[in-house]
């Protein structure tokens, strides 16, 4: 196994690589980007579509008989090539058009040799050549007047989209928070591993030297064997303790890691360092500021009262189809027929020969139960977005009413057990001096340092506690980036 190298990291260190390498947050970027995406795609329903077409079309028409026709039908082949182009679109109040154009060449070849003479004469051979030019321009208009008029259902698309861009910007947000608090408990617990590996450290010197100095009582007789055999025992307690605290130094460091790394690999050998003291400054607790900040600032609760607004979207376009369809419908348009291709177009083009119709288009089912009942649906579905949103509200409010409390009574805990921890090093100091005179014993001095132990591990651990509880009430409050001078743009 490579050896360790050491890397020291103040908790500012560890939030920017997180927010560079955090996997989750990478996940949530990305989630982001398709939220994004998808917004601007619903956009595509308003984007003209145009399209363009050119088409040869031949027709062998054998003779036929007409019983409505003196003459018979003579046979013929025609020759079509038509080319034509349009632009159709939706407009977001409930407007489609399409505006079109094509011209069509007739060009064709009529047999009368199988009939009259005198009709064979006429043409050369027997034979009629004949060519046209057909033009048409015109545009097509539908407008809804109910149905469809204010939503429809690419509007609805839009507007849900940009609702779900919103609720993944605040999921991005609230998972950097998530992720920032796992990161300052972790480091925290990290720093708790380390002080807790160096107080079974400090009690180990204490085991030797009480090991040491009990042996040479033993030896000149001042103090009964059975006194080295409980220091040996205590002094291997510690040694199994000490073991536990480095095991589980490593377990907290690899849990930073993850939280720091896309690539535990490259950290699988490093040997980090909190090079941030360990500090308990008392903080400003003030639980009614704390409520409004988090209804105010908390991801989770915006992204719920973004969902309600997604629900009025749903609600509006399933009243909206409650309503029959009534739509405005017109065309205005031009046609062109001529042997020359370009009188033909600019006939066409000038409305020379109008074509136009307007009128009224209704529509409705003799009994809309799905509407109906679509409807019904959507605003139970509302009033569910409602109570979650008072849910999660009352659930946030209760998170902050618990971690200011949490928080005032580890600040109380970190003064007692400060004091605890000097009472402790100086009634083994002086219990030590009497063992020394001979007016102890060693296995008061062992009660005695197990007690300091004790007391210097609770001290480290109400520190401890206190400063994640800390860091609890700023996520509950929605304060975590605030809390850290940290800005996130999301756009």
């Amino acid at each position: 196994m490579p050896a360790a190298r050491a890397r020291w990291l103040s908790l500012r260190d560890c939030f920017d690589l997180a927010l560079g390498r955090n996997l989750d947050i990478q996940i949530e970027h990305l989630n982001t980007t398709i939220a994004h995406a998808n917004l601007s795609g619903a956009y595509g329903a308003y984007i003209p579509t145009f399209s363009a077409d050119a088409r040869h079309e031949f027709v062998s028409q054998p003779g036929d008989f007409d019983s409505q026709k003196f003459n018979p039908d003579f046979p013929y082949e025609l020759n079509a090539d038509r080319i034509g182009s349009s632009l159709a679109g939706a407009l977001p109040f409930g407007l489609s058009y399409d505006l079109s154009a094509f011209g069509r060449e007739d060009n064709a070849r009529t047999d009368f040799r199988g009939g009259n003479p005198n009709d064979v004469a006429v043409f050369p051979g027997g034979i009629r050549s004949t060519n046209n030019y057909f033009s048409d321009a015109r545009l097509d208009l539908q407008q809804h007047l109910l149905r469809d008029f204010w939503i429809d259902a690419d509007r609805e698309r839009l507007l849900l989209n940009r609702k779900d861009l919103k609720i993944s910007e605040q999921a991005l947000r609230f998972q950097i928070m998530k992720t920032l608090l796992a990161v300052e408990l972790s480091y925290y617990d990290l720093i708790a591993a380390r002080e807790d590996v160096r107080v079974q450290e400090k009690t180990l010197e204490l085991r030797q030297q009480l090991v040491a100095e009990t042996r040479r009582r033993v030896e000149v007789g001042d103090l009964p064997p059975l006194d080295s055999d409980q220091a040996e025992t205590q002094l291997q307690n510690t040694l199994t303790a000490l073991t536990a605290a480095r095991e589980a130094l490593v377990t907290r460091q690899n849990g930073l890691k993850s939280l720091l790394t896309d690539n535990f690999r490259d950290w699988a050998d490093v040997d980090l360092e909190p090079a941030d003291a360990l500090l308990a400054i008392q903080a400003e607790l003030n639980r009614s500021a704390g409520f409004l900040s988090a209804l105010k600032n908390r991801p989770d609760l915006i992204e719920a009262r973004v969902a309600i607004e997604k629900s009025d979207v749903v609600v509006q376009y399933r009243k909206n189809q409650l309503f029959p369809t009534l739509d405005l419908v017109g065309r205005y348009g031009g046609l062109g027929v001529d042997t020359s291709p370009g009188t033909s177009f600019n006939d066409a083009l000038s409305f020379y020969n109008q074509q136009y119709f307007y009128g009224v288009v209704v529509s409705f089912p003799l009994y809309n139960l799905k509407e109906r009942s679509d409807y019904r649906a959507s605003k139970a579905y509302k009033q569910i977005a409602q109570l979650q949103l008072k849910k999660a509200e009352d659930d946030v409010l209760l998170q902050v009413a618990d971690f200011v409390n949490r928080a005032q009574s580890r600040f109380s805990q970190v003064a007692s057990t400060r004091k605890a921890r000097a009472y402790a090093e100086a009634a083994l100091a002086a219990e030590q001096k009497k063992l020394q005179n001979g007016l102890s014993t060693s296995f008061v001095v062992l009660e005695l340092q197990e007690v300091l132990t004790a007391a210097r591990t609770a001290e480290v651990q109400a520190m401890v506690d206190y400063n994640k509880a800390l860091a609890q009430l700023a996520f509950a409050e929605g304060a975590t980036l605030e809390r850290n001078h940290l800005t996130v743009d999301l756009k």
